[in-house]
């Protein structure tokens, strides 16, 4: 290990690295702090033993020196020192200095503080290449969670339907890169589409997971799933699945998991794009936002349990019917929005979403979406949620 010495006494500077050269230790000297400080810029010295009282800088004004600057592996400083006043050893100790030998040192203390020095140095660096190893891990770590929030991301709707009748919208902000929330939107047969967004309880990977899984299990693709589709007897033909067994054979294929405590709330709906009728069912999950076309507004509340809370028991969910007309808006989103709390730990809440989508009835449909985010941003002061945000949106035209 390399030592810096610093001491303007000609006889104990020789002394001193006489005693360390002997004991093993590369030395460099310097006559002043100035002419140390120097030499330390220069080259890495894990050790510097430095008087107190020196010309041009004094030992104390070497050590904050040393602190000042950042490089890797810890210096350790002993100040050598005549004085032993409380003051004077405070004093040094808000310098930088670790410890302490007092003059005229004595070679078994010197050896004895050396060896201290030596731990906490081997430490220290041990503590260093840790860090270093755990960074490497964690950026990894950081990598495979972006290639999965992309994967996960994949799966929301890249193209919304599009006809004459209905438009649609959607806004997802996930809280980390991977999210609990889900959404999708997607033709059913000629007169019906599919829409629903569901939020999986709890953050992070286990979230996610689930969450993929569902997106998946709850697809139009009848060769894909049959959740929201089966084939007629006798027929090529396949129908749909009404709302409320969707519900029942979700419940029965993910019951609660008493090991993880995961559980999911949700809404799926049916719109008629013929009629505007939507047939839904929502399972334990924030009411949806109704918005006529002269921009009143109010919270469809559907009081029933999330989906796996209660299997075996039959039937637990009911078939809801909502008639939009035309200049209608519906919104279906996750607590992350109510939930959102400002300084003062006050949520947003339903009320106030209501009244803000509102008075946002002027606005193009897709900019409401942005209106909502900016005001759970403000609500916030900034800081962000705490939980996944999703929003879906449809309009009808006609």
């Amino acid at each position: 290990m390399k030592i810096l010495i610093a001491e303007d006494e000609r006889v104990s500077r020789r002394l001193l690295e006489s005693r360390l050269k002997k004991w093993g230790y590369e030395v460099a000297t310097a006559e002043d702090g100035e002419e140390a400080w120097e030499i330390f810029q220069k080259e890495h010295f894990p050790m510097v033993i430095s008087d107190w009282m020196m010309p041009k800088m004094d030992g104390l004004e070497l050590l904050r020196r040393i602190r000042s600057i950042e490089r890797p592996g810890y210096v350790y400083t002993i100040l050598l020192t005549a004085r032993s006043e409380k003051e004077d050893i405070l004093a040094g100790m808000d310098s930088g200095a670790d410890d302490f030998i007092s003059k005229p040192f004595d070679k078994d203390e010197l050896l004895a503080r050396l060896k201290v020095g030596l731990r906490i140095t081997d430490l220290e660096r041990d503590l260093a290449q840790r860090n270093q190893e755990l960074g490497k891990i964690n950026q990894r770590m950081r990598h495979d969670l972006e290639a999965a929030a992309k994967i996960q991301q994949s799966l929301l709707p890249t193209k919304l339907p599009e006809n004459d009748k209905v438009k649609f919208a959607w806004k997802y902000v996930p809280c980390d890169e991977l999210a609990g929330d889900t959404l999708n939107v997607f033709h059913l047969d000629e007169e019906h589409i599919g829409l629903y967004l569901l939020d999986v309880s709890g953050h992070g990977v286990p979230a996610a997971l689930l969450s993929v899984n569902l997106s998946r299990t709850i697809n139009p693709n009848p060769g894909q799933s049959d959740l929201l589709k089966e084939q007629i007897p006798g027929s090529t033909g396949y129908k749909l699945i009404s709302p409320e067994d969707v519900a029942d054979r979700l419940n029965q294929r993910f019951p609660l998991d008493s090991n993880t405590e995961q559980y999911f709330t949700m809404q799926y709906g049916q719109l008629n794009i013929k009629s505007g009728v939507l047939n839904f069912f929502s399972a334990g999950h924030p009411p949806m936002i109704h918005v006529k076309k002269d921009g009143s507004s109010k919270a469809i509340q559907v009081r029933s349990m999330p989906i796996g809370f209660m299997v075996g028991v039959g039937k637990v969910y009911k078939k809801e019917t909502l008639g939009l007309e035309a200049g209608d808006r519906l919104y279906l989103y996750s607590d992350g929005i109510i939930e959102a709390m400002d300084p003062h730990r006050e949520q947003f809440g339903v009320d106030r979403l209501v009244e803000n989508l509102g008075t946002a009835r002027s606005l193009p449909l897709s900019d409401t979406l942005e209106q909502i985010t900016d005001k759970i941003d403000q609500w916030t002061a900034g800081k962000g949620c705490g939980d996944d945000l999703s929003i879906l949106a449809l309009e009808i035209k006609i």
